[in-house]
């Protein structure tokens, strides 16, 4: 694979996601701006996110597995809280009905 085509396909891709992501982004925005409960829970629901981000603030990468090391693992870290911890509650509340 060429320089070019990754370049291209990695282009094409950021297309396709900036206009999924612009496609709802506006109406949620203004759902936002128009109701501050809603707003504090999507502060709420990405706090985790941005911390566990600034974690790379702490770290020395100086190359590009490290950097990818570190990606993977934070990755994981966000999927374990936001789907991992809720499966785990939803699991021992169903047990305990």
């Amino acid at each position: 694979m060429t320089l070019c085509s990754v370049l291209f396909l990695l282009y094409s891709g950021m297309t396709t996601f900036n206009d999924f992501y612009y496609s709802f982004s506006p109406i949620i925005a203004d759902y936002e701006r128009e109701n501050h409960v809603f707003k504090e829970m999507v502060k709420i629901a990405i706090t985790p996110m941005i911390s566990s981000l600034s974690l790379l603030n702490y770290v020395d990468m100086d190359s590009e597995v490290e950097v990818l090391g570190y990606g993977i693992s934070l990755i994981l870290l966000n999927v374990g809280m936001y789907l991992g911890i809720p499966a785990i509650v939803v699991i021992g509340i169903k047990r305990k009905f």
